[in-house]
């Protein structure tokens, strides 16, 4: 479909409504989250990348280590902090995970999908709130509904922000930054002017933003002064106090972008030029300072994409319009924004160089940075059209409008008016995007997401066009557009996993077509297919051009309403192994806790004040019941590890259970076991690492499985710090699978044991346990997802 310009329109420009926008920025920002937000706890995490991300945020609460990001066993070296940091504050705000959780909490409550989800539906809001507010300012209001609507609509875009992966914190702040990019050239040389008052003091919007980031670079720079204080172990880096190291650093950056608390005229003014602290006076001066925050914290969240591409977006605008003496000392505030970048997003990755050594660089800016971009890392290959397919799905309905908005980008509204200069940033925002990710050699689907609000904020300026008289329709391409939505509904009727495979890791897992499942969404890719062509169709009709957008707008909503809460929902189930988790935790029997002491000091601390009782806390199955008995199983290790000291089990019944918290009467005969340990430990040396307390349960097995669910579902009990908690096996030949079954101190004879693995390789499981018993009361008991199937035997 393309727009044909209109010679005697051709001058008409949209002024701004005079009307003040803070009112519509809130109703748009609360519009927003009521569009993404509801039904984000609906489903399971999806595996690999939600849980695997998942469980490094929580291991970070489980370690008190917001530093050093870790998995498993081992450390994770391949993304940047700031997903962790989202994903660990939120389990905490809304009350989850605290200390990496109770046993089995994972499955407990539908808020940890929330929490896992919700900072990234926040990006999302972030991203639409500030493109709108741009192009509210800028153009009109319409464009930016229509840019809202659009986007806000894509089924790429939407199902991407309620997902817990690192794109939408690239997403949202990259059209944060080009926003102020664009706010900042195009209406930046007005005054600062006073927003409000506290008491004596006035306030503007240069404070609010050093509230903001400053706000976020304390936090970093306090807790790097504190966590090296108190974890002054580094890789074999020489490298003197480096929490005060950083922190200064961070601070004195800082303190140069506000320029306190040297005032700019007390400096010579060759001083002054060099080193950038003139006053902040214009609103263009916050607004790059905004930019260039925003894409220092997209550093932080996904690596260097959003820098490549947001600077080659600012090169060519720079380049166009021949404004490139004031690169340094102009309007850009270059040197600032350097500081800014060196300030919020160097820290973290010298801090994890610092503990890590070599071993970071090599993974984490090696690996997965240049090789991924250069040479080609997991994923796919391709060349430029690699992505034509995933941008259809992505953006179905509004992808049939894509071929007019490029053409009419391309033919009208040069750089001599605001609007055109806008329309320019976005257009090299769209090209920029689908030329860098069609290079680099490691090809994901959700790779090309960068690209999705730039074409929609295309096509908001061709419906705009539309509306103005400024451009018309053809029935050629109404038609075209229509095929192609057509299309794009047929391939995703015979492959209805195009949707959920935007953002997973491997594109050959089947959609749940065989019994029992038998999910069928073809119907929706069908009424949704044809609605939308029919909708593109009446766009061709003149005098029912705005019913066209109007329906084509309806058709747009209704595409991302049934994709969020009719096709993840079912495919969600699928692709994640919440399900088949949670029915271990609500089948496995509870006997108690296991306690393992590194001295009788940590017993001591440990056991202070219990008089008659003791409390743990764990997933509480239906068959748990007051009056069952439980055990204390109590080891007393030799401060240094190497030998043991004691070991005894306390047995009381069960007297209250409230929610995860069970208690458990001690009689005093009991504690009187206890009393030698508590006195000799009340002057003994403490250990410096931990105990172990971890609940007493039948335990589960992820059998050649390594789908990163497995860990953060059962709180990472499968890597245990005990040997019949290190039941992760993903090798295919079992040897160390039959090896633990065979070993009486891990195995216990007469206890029931569960497997989590993949769907097609239960079957095979009951012919190699070891025992008659283990092969005759082998059962399979949960195939909610295609993809993961639970399993029990009793050895």
């Amino acid at each position: 479909m393309s727009a044909e310009p209109l010679p005697e329109a051709r001058a008409v420009y949209v002024v701004p409504g005079a009307r003040p926008l803070t009112v519509e920025v809130i109703v748009v920002t609360l519009l927003c989250l009521a569009f993404l937000v509801p039904g984000i706890w609906g489903y399971s995490l999806v595996d690999p990348w939600e849980t695997h991300y998942g469980e490094v945020a929580r291991r970070m609460l489980q370690d008190h280590d917001w530093v050093h990001t870790d998995w498993q066993n081992e450390g994770f070296r391949s993304k940047p902090v700031l997903t962790f940091w989202l994903m660990a504050a939120s389990m905490r705000a809304v009350g989850l995970a605290a200390d990496g959780g109770y046993s089995g909490e994972m499955v407990s409550t539908p808020l940890v999908m929330l929490a896992i989800r919700l900072p990234f539906v926040l990006f999302g809001v972030m991203g639409l709130v500030t493109t709108w507010w741009m192009l509210a300012r800028l153009i009109s209001r319409r464009v930016a509904y229509l840019g809202l609507l659009v986007v806000g609509t894509c089924p790429f875009f939407v199902l991407v922000a309620r997902q817990g992966i690192t794109d939408m914190t690239l997403v949202g702040c990259m059209m944060g930054a080009i926003a102020m990019f664009a706010m900042a050239t195009e209406d930046g040389d007005r005054s600062i002017q006073p927003l409000g008052r506290i008491g004596p003091f006035s306030f503007d919007s240069r404070h609010v933003f050093f509230l903001l980031i400053g706000l976020f670079v304390a936090w970093q720079a306090g807790y790097y002064l504190l966590y090296f204080a108190l974890k002054p172990q580094l890789a074999g880096i020489p490298f003197p106090v480096p929490g005060v190291i950083l922190c200064a650093f961070m601070v004195l950056l800082f303190a140069g972008v506000i320029g306190w608390p040297v005032r700019a005229s007390q400096l010579p003014a060759p001083v002054r030029q060099l080193v950038g602290i003139e006053p902040i006076r214009r609103t263009g001066q916050v607004y790059m300072l905004w930019f260039y925050a925003l894409l220092a914290i997209s550093v932080l969240g996904k690596g260097l994409p959003a820098l490549g591409i947001v600077g080659v977006v600012c090169l060519f605008y720079v380049l166009i319009l021949r404004r490139w003496r004031e690169l340094w000392g102009g309007l850009y505030e270059v040197k600032r924004g350097i500081l800014l970048n060196l300030c919020i997003a160097v820290p973290w990755h010298v801090a994890m160089w610092l503990k890590d050594g070599r071993r970071f660089l090599n993974e984490y800016f090696i690996t997965h940075l240049l090789n991924r971009a250069a040479v080609g890392v997991f994923g796919d290959r391709g060349t430029f059209d690699f992505y034509l397919s995933q941008l259809g799905y992505g953006m179905f309905v509004w992808a049939a409008l894509v071929p007019a908005a490029v053409v009419a980008a391309t033919t009208r509204n040069g750089v001599r008016t605001r609007e055109g200069r806008v329309r320019m940033i976005v257009a090299i925002w769209a090209i920029t995007s689908v030329a860098f990710f069609s290079l680099v050699q490691t090809k994901f689907h959700h790779y090309i997401l960068p690209a999705v609000p730039a074409l929609g904020l295309l096509i908001a300026f061709w419906l705009d066009d539309l509306l103005a008289g400024r451009a018309r329709t053809s029935w050629v391409f109404c038609v075209l557009g229509a095929g192609i939505i057509l299309l794009l509904a047929r391939d995703m009727i015979h492959e209805e996993k195009q949707w959920i495979e935007m953002f997973v890791f491997r594109y050959d897992r089947p959609w749940p077509t065989g019994q029992p499942w038998a999910v069928d969404t073809t119907s929706g890719f069908l009424g949704l297919g044809l609605f939308g062509a029919a909708a593109v169709l009446v766009l061709g009709v003149p005098r029912l051009l705005r019913l066209g957008v109007v329906l084509v707008g309806t058709a747009g909503i209704a595409v991302a309403l049934w994709a969020m809460h009719a096709y993840m929902p079912e495919a969600g189930t699928h692709w994640g192994m919440r399900e088949a988790v949670r029915t271990y935790y609500d089948e496995r029997e509870v006997f108690g806790e296991k306690l393992v002491y590194y001295g009788a000091g940590q017993l001591a601390d440990d056991w202070a004040g219990v008089k008659d009782h003791r409390t743990f806390e764990t997933y509480v199955p239906d068959h748990l019941l007051v009056g069952q008995p439980m055990t204390f199983d109590i080891t007393v290790r030799s401060v240094d590890d190497r030998s043991t000291e004691q070991e005894l089990t306390l047995v009381g019944p069960v007297t209250a259970i409230d929610g995860p918290r069970v208690t458990v009467a001690l009689a005093p005969d009991q504690l009187a076991r206890l009393r030698p340990l508590l006195q000799a430990g009340q002057k003994g040396r403490r250990a410096t690492r931990r105990p172990i307390k971890v609940v007493d349960a039948e335990r589960l097995f992820a059998w050649q499985l390594y789908w990163r669910g497995e860990n953060f579902w059962s709180g990472d009990e499968i890597w245990g710090r005990l040997p019949e908690m290190q039941t992760a096996l993903k090798d295919t030949d079992n040897v160390k699978f039959l090896k633990y079954l065979n070993d009486p101190t891990v195995a216990k004879v007469g206890h029931r044991y569960f497997v989590v693995t993949e769907a097609g390789r239960i079957s095979s499981l009951r012919s190699i346990l070891p025992t008659a018993r283990a092969k005759e009361t082998f059962e399979v008991l949960d195939t909610t997802s295609n993809k993961f199937t639970l399993a029990s035997f009793t050895l």
